[in-house]
């Protein structure tokens, strides 16, 4: 039997599930109606739900780009929306929610934790942003709880793939490439002198250790580091001290000049769910070098506009690919030149409105 008929056969049990979570979450607790909604006359054609975190980052900015172009009333809530430990157990009283027709959840566990205050939400359209697994809850609680939705908007192929084979009804399940701005974003001819750049805050899934042998191993390359954090890398010291190595804390504003001076991109990351860094590089026409991750094998064909590589590769045979890029003549821009927010934006309310 196929995945997907597995997966259907699955939804009636996913439906029960579902029910039982509930029950084990509050016992014997009614579950309230939204008391922001009794206070509060304006009602909203879409609410954005971040948590309070989010503001002024990655998730955030999705979210403004789609609301740029929206064409209707919307409204952002910054709350704690994110599990403050365990999600089962993780559903305060005092959770507000606007008031709106439509809702649009930054993160997947924001949808649990709203959907188990307010149950109501099942019978609204709700559209769930995925970005990447982050081990909150059980493949079977996921799926019975996404299954609630309306629409599960994934990153990338790999990941709509695998909330299928979670038990996530395939019919709810689609994905939007990530995107960066064409107009700030800019192509620039590769020299085939010019640096390697990673663009990237520091978690340790973006594979510091990976990064440092990288650029000890290639001492005759220049090697630009853009992003947030690093300080906080127990090497960081070793790193910083590579002559080849330059570590760069900027304005988001600034990055375009710093892409000017690649001719390759690395994304050496165990688990992404883009990265938008890799639009943007190849947007600026710097050759991609990725791990098999997020959206990079939906935009790299390898050998025609950079290479990919599996996520647990030795630094050696990263460095090796690097090299290659070096060779590539593609004018990679022309490959994602389509990947603009406007598009993006347009693609999501595609999305909505065929499930509307």
């Amino acid at each position: 039997m196929k995945l997907i008929d597995l997966t259907r056969a699955k939804l009636t049990q996913a439906s029960v599930l579902y029910r039982q979570y509930l029950t084990s979450l509050f016992p014997g607790e009614p579950l309230q109606s939204n008391p922001e909604t009794e206070h509060n006359s304006q009602v909203y054609d879409l609410a954005f739900i971040l948590d309070r975190g989010n503001r002024g980052w990655i998730l955030d900015a999705i979210c403004r780009e789609i609301a740029a172009n929206y064409p209707g009333s919307v409204t952002f809530s910054y709350e704690a929306y994110f599990p403050r430990g365990n999600i089962a157990h993780y559903a305060p009283v005092d959770l507000p929610l606007p008031r709106a027709k439509a809702y649009f959840f930054a993160h997947y566990s924001y949808f649990a934790v709203c959907l188990k205050r307010y149950p109501y939400l099942k019978d609204r359209p709700t559209y769930i942003w995925y970005t990447h697994p982050k081990g909150l809850m059980t493949d079977e609680a996921f799926a019975a709880t996404m299954n609630q939705a309306t629409a599960m908007i994934c990153t990338c192929s790999q990941f709509a793939e695998r909330m299928i084979a979670c038990g996530v009804n395939p019919d709810k399940v689609t994905y939007v490439l990530g995107a960066a701005d064409p107009n700030l974003f800019r192509s620039h001819v590769r020299t085939g002198k010019g640096a390697v750049g990673f663009s990237t805050a520091y978690y340790e899934r973006k594979s510091p250790d990976r990064i440092l042998e990288i650029v000890q191993r290639l001492p005759h390359r220049s090697f630009i580091l853009l992003g947030r954090k690093w300080k906080a890398y127990d090497r960081f010291a070793e790193l910083e001290a590579l002559p080849n190595f330059k570590y760069v804390e900027i304005d988001y504003a600034d990055y375009p000049q710093y892409y000017a001076q690649m001719d390759v991109f690395v994304s050496p990351a165990k688990l992404e769910g883009g990265p938008i860094p890799l639009v943007e590089a190849m947007m600026c026409n710097v050759v991609p070098v990725a791990s098999k991750t997020g959206f990079a094998p939906d935009l790299i064909v390898p050998g025609e506009n950079g290479f990919l590589f599996d996520i647990e590769s030795s630094a050696d045979e990263i460095c090796n690919l690097i090299e290659q890029a070096f060779q590539i003549k593609t004018d990679v821009r022309q490959t994602v030149e389509h990947l603009s927010w406007q598009n993006f934006s347009a693609d999501i309310q595609a999305v909505m409105k065929r499930f509307e």
